[in-house]
């Protein structure tokens, strides 16, 4: 049986309406939105941190107002606090009330409790509202080392902590320092098998480092990486009590008596192994996690795009303006 023309249409207009209604008011990611309330709160609160810092909330494009560019950049934020808030949820990432507390500390250590204070109190915010923000940062971070730690993978981070073994290493170690590879040979010869006193001793007749006659060639306990390249990757390399062969640096032969090391764990030293690779990683993952989620702006506060993370000013980003009105 046909369809009356007029039935048809109704179709058409109730599907046109609910296409209307699905647009968010601000920006969706999956099945979460950010309202037009949410944002408003979000605007308040970077602005009080603006002010506070002494920053401004968004760079405007050209021709932009500056409203509309914290706009953008408030909008950017709520995106990728929704892009990872479900797997922080789902991997138990959330940060402790303690952490949190401990940045917003760490702000009014800065510009004064006071001053925070008025600043939040001027946009109608408490010291709660920066704390659920606090949260949001540190739950961003613990989820961009785990995604890292994750995507690079152990063996890949083992490999790194091997070869930069040096950065993570505290030597105490004494010297000999001699001017030629020969010299250097013959003293390695007389001190392979000494004591620290014995090796100490000699170095005090024998190494032609100022002073040496009275320091015995003792350096202390440094980190390792204040040591020219060679001489730290040698002096590593031991274990106390042991003594390096002749080891050449832009100073000359030296031969090293290892007194002392202490090495940061492979575990501890995660984070700093991590860290400058973290960022590409934790990109690359919110491209694929948006690409699977899904991100929605409505076209009044601009486009998103996934290769900056961040909103732009394809159109009015006036919340007042014209929708259809073309970008500056």
């Amino acid at each position: 049986m046909a369809v009356p023309r007029s039935a048809r249409v109704l179709v058409v207009a109730l599907a046109l309406c609910a296409c209307g209604l699905s647009r968010p008011e601000v920006a969706r990611v999956g099945e979460r939105d950010v309202a037009e309330a949410d944002l408003r709160h979000a605007v308040a609160l970077q602005r009080a941190l603006g002010e506070l810092q002494g920053l401004s909330c968004g760079s405007p494009a050209e021709g932009e107002s500056q409203g509309s560019a914290c706009n953008r950049a408030t909008i950017s934020s709520e995106i990728l606090w929704l892009t990872v808030a479900g797997y922080a949820e789902t991997n138990d990432l959330t940060a402790a009330d303690a952490d949190a507390n401990e940045l917003v500390t760490q702000l009014e250590a800065q510009v004064q409790p006071e001053a925070v204070r008025r600043a939040l109190a001027a946009h109608d915010l408490t010291r709660d509202d920066l704390l659920e923000l606090g949260r949001r940062i540190v739950t961003i971070r613990a989820v961009r080392i785990a995604v890292a730690e994750d995507r690079i993978g152990t063996a890949q981070l083992r490999t790194q902590y091997e070869e930069r073994v040096v950065e993570f290493a505290t030597v105490q170690a004494n010297h000999i320092l001699l001017e030629t590879e020969a010299d250097a040979g013959r003293v390695y010869r007389l001190v392979r098998n000494a004591t620290e006193a014995e090796f100490v001793a000699l170095a005090r007749t024998e190494s032609t480092e100022p002073g040496a006659d009275e320091s015995g060639g003792q350096l202390g306990s440094r980190p390792a990486t204040e040591f020219v390249p060679e001489f730290a990757s040698a002096a590593v390399a031991l274990e106390p009590g042991q003594i390096s062969r002749p080891v050449r640096t832009q100073f000359g032969w030296h031969v090293i008596y290892l007194v002392d090391k202490e090495v940061t764990p492979f575990e501890d030293a995660k984070a700093d192994l991590l860290a400058p690779l973290a960022d590409q990683a934790f990109l690359g993952w919110l491209g694929d996690r948006v690409d699977a989620l899904g991100v929605e702006v409505n076209p009044r506060y601009g486009r998103f795009s996934t290769a900056t993370f961040s909103v732009e000013p394809v159109r009015s980003t006036d919340p007042e303006g014209d929708a259809a009105s073309p970008s500056p």
